[in-house]
C-alpha cells in the first residue's frame, strides 16, 4: 500500500468513528469496499482499521455482534437453551465498554441480534432482555455512564422545579419571544444553563461534538440557546465552546484535504456548520480547500 492509499486509508476510518467511537458493520463494509476499489488487499485493510480503532479507543459492530455470537453458540449449543444468567453475561461482554475502549455494542443491535440468533438456531429464551438492555442504553456512545447518569439526574431538579409550578413555566415562555432583548431568565433558566454548559463540556472531552444527536455538545448548546437565544447569561462561554468544535472540524478538513480526501473535507466542514458559529471561517476555508458549496 503506498503512502497516498494509506493515509486515504486511516483518515476514512478516523471521519467514521471521531464523533461517537462506533464504527457499525454498514460504515465498515462501505470502507472496505472503497479501499478494495483503490487496490488495497483485504489484509491490509483489516490491519488498518484495527490500528485505527484502537488510536480512537473505538469499536467494530462487526467484530463485537461476533463476539455476541460466539458467546451464544457457546452457551445454547449443547442444551438449546439460553438462561436469564447466561443471556446477561453474554450481553454484558458486549454492551459494556471494553478496557481500553469508549463504548460497546448498540444494546438495540445487541437485542436484535439475541432474538434472530435464537430464531434461527432453535434455542429458547427464559428471560425478556429488553428491561434489561433498556438499563444499558447510557452506555451506547458514552464511555463513562456513571458520570453521565449523574449529570443527567442533576438536571432534573430545575425541571421538576418547572412541572411543580406549569403556570409559572408557561408565564416565562411566554416572556421570551424570539428575536426580542426584553427576555428575563429567572434562577431555574440560570441553573439550567449552567447544567447544559457542565454537560457540553463532558460532551467535547468524549469527542461527542455533534453525535450522537441525543448526547452531544451540540445538543447542550442548543438547548441553552433555546432558553436564552440572546445570550445574556454565560453567552461567551457557550461562543467559545462552539467555536472550539469548529476549530475541531476545520482541523480535520484541513487534514483530510492534505491527503487529498477532498470528501471527507467536505464532511468535516459540514459538520462544522451545524455549530451556527464562524460562518465567515468555515466559508472561507471551503473556498481555501477548493470546496463549492450551495449556501441554502
Amino acid at each position: 500500500m503506498n503512502q497516498s492509499d494509506l493515509d486515504w486509508l486511516k483518515n476514512r476510518v478516523a471521519a467514521a468513528v471521531d464523533d461517537d467511537f462506533y464504527l457499525d458493520r454498514g460504515e465498515e463494509r462501505r470502507i472496505k469496499e472503497e479501499a478494495a476499489a483503490r487496490g488495497i488487499v483485504s489484509r491490509e485493510i483489516e490491519l488498518v482499521i484495527r490500528e485505527q480503532l484502537d488510536e480512537y479507543s473505538a469499536v467494530s459492530e462487526r467484530a463485537l455482534v461476533e463476539e455476541l455470537d460466539r458467546l451464544l453458540h457457546q452457551f445454547t449449543d449443547n442444551d438449546k437453551k439460553l438462561d436469564q444468567k447466561e443471556e446477561r453475561l453474554a450481553l454484558s461482554k458486549v454492551v459494556n465498554a471494553a478496557s481500553g475502549k469508549r463504548v460497546g455494542l448498540d444494546p438495540r443491535v445487541a437485542e436484535e441480534y439475541v432474538t434472530s440468533f435464537c430464531k434461527a438456531n432453535g434455542a429458547s429464551r427464559s428471560t425478556d432482555t429488553k428491561k434489561w438492555l433498556g438499563s444499558q442504553m447510557g452506555l451506547v456512545l458514552v464511555a463513562i455512564a456513571v458520570v453521565g447518569a449523574a449529570i443527567f439526574f442533576a438536571t432534573r431538579p430545575s425541571k421538576d422545579a418547572k412541572d411543580a409550578n406549569p403556570g409559572a413555566a408557561a408565564q416565562v415562555n411566554e416572556s421570551r419571544p424570539v428575536g426580542t432583548n426584553a427576555i428575563k431568565l429567572n434562577e431555574n433558566d440560570r441553573s439550567e444553563i449552567d447544567d447544559q454548559l457542565r454537560r457540553a463540556s463532558l460532551y467535547i472531552e468524549k469527542a461527542q461534538y455533534t453525535d450522537p444527536p441525543e448526547s452531544s455538545a451540540k445538543a447542550s448548546l442548543d438547548q441553552i440557546r433555546q432558553i436564552d437565544p440572546e445570550g445574556q447569561y454565560r453567552g461567551e462561554e457557550v461562543k467559545g465552546l462552539a467555536s472550539k468544535i469548529v476549530d475541531h472540524y476545520i482541523k480535520l478538513a484541513e487534514k483530510s484535504a492534505a491527503s487529498n480526501d477532498l470528501g471527507a473535507a467536505a464532511k468535516w466542514l459540514a459538520r462544522a456548520k451545524l455549530l451556527n458559529r464562524d460562518r465567515e471561517v468555515i466559508l472561507e476555508k471551503e473556498r481555501a480547500l477548493g470546496l463549492v458549496k450551495a449556501e441554502r
